[in-house]
């Protein structure tokens, strides 16, 4: 059985639970009522994965958004950032730990998504990375208690995305479950300020089109995201499970929450809902 330590804890976000769960209550406390507990039924949330002091009250809107609501399964779509393989990373079963306790890996789920050709495991590549890690405690804190997929994405082929996309749906096909799907990505990295809200904007702009090959276009020319392979793979993925629309519910970069403006990482949180 397969079991994730706690890699980026200490680091990326506190490892005490007490001082965790503070961090996390001041962030989503700080988002406005009107995004917090949204009544659209949200297919899929997209959020940063930078340390907690300079991502997390961006990635608080997402999860604001969703809190108190009841999933029984979620599904991360996480970039690779050590290496690029052909197709994605998943565990067959096991578990991840956090302060907040371990997360149990859906083994149904999981073991359909395996069953295809572009799917693996490959424990180095998960061991190692925070993309999909430092999204564990803010969804404990925010739905509870849930079964979780985790898939590390290697890839930015477009015709592979597409293929896992709807792999991961055929997956899903006979499942009773409410689920929700986790895209983790950050935006540029290392521009100045004013030059990093240029690039992210257009991104963003083609983001709330819901047009994949907007964004393809966009990443391919004049944007930037570390995350590209889950955001084309969840933006197909969230259509064929009934989105309809993305909401943009925050945009900010670590010059707006860590204060240096001269290098900055964008950040923005986004929702897929029917």
């Amino acid at each position: 059985m397969y079991v994730h330590k706690m890699s980026y804890a200490g680091s990326f976000y506190p490892a005490d639970r007490e001082t965790l769960k503070n961090d996390i209550e001041s962030f989503i406390s700080a988002v406005p009522e009107s995004i917090r507990h949204k009544q659209d039924e949200i297919i899929a949330v997209m959020v940063p994965h930078a340390g907690y002091i300079y991502s997390g009250p961006v990635a608080a809107y997402s999860y604001a958004a969703v809190a108190g609501n009841k999933y029984d399964t979620v599904i991360v779509l996480a970039p690779s950032h050590r290496a690029r393989f052909n197709g994605c990373s998943i565990p067959l079963k096991g578990m991840y730990e956090t302060p907040f306790g371990s997360v149990p890996i859906d083994e149904k789920i999981s073991s359909a998504i395996s069953a295809y050709p572009f799917a693996s495991f490959i424990r180095e590549i998960d061991a190692q990375e925070h993309s999909l890690e430092v999204q564990l405690p803010f969804l404990q804190y925010a739905i509870g208690e849930f079964s979780l997929v985790p898939i590390v994405v290697g890839t930015t082929d477009p015709v592979i995305c597409e293929e896992m996309a709807k792999g991961i749906s055929e997956s899903l096909k006979n499942e009773s479950r409410k689920i929700l799907v986790v895209i983790s990505t950050d935006l540029s990295h290392y521009y100045d300020y004013r030059t990093a809200v240029r690039i992210d904007t257009v991104f963003l702009e083609s983001l709330s089109s819901f047009d994949k090959d907007k964004v393809r276009h966009s990443l391919d020319n004049e944007s930037e995201a570390c995350g590209e392979g889950p955001v084309v793979t969840g933006m197909i993925l969230s259509e064929i499970l009934g989105a309809h629309k993305v909401e943009i519910l925050k945009y900010a970069n670590s010059g707006d929450t860590a204060g240096d403006k001269q290098r900055v990482v964008g950040y923005a949180s986004a929702a897929f809902v029917r």
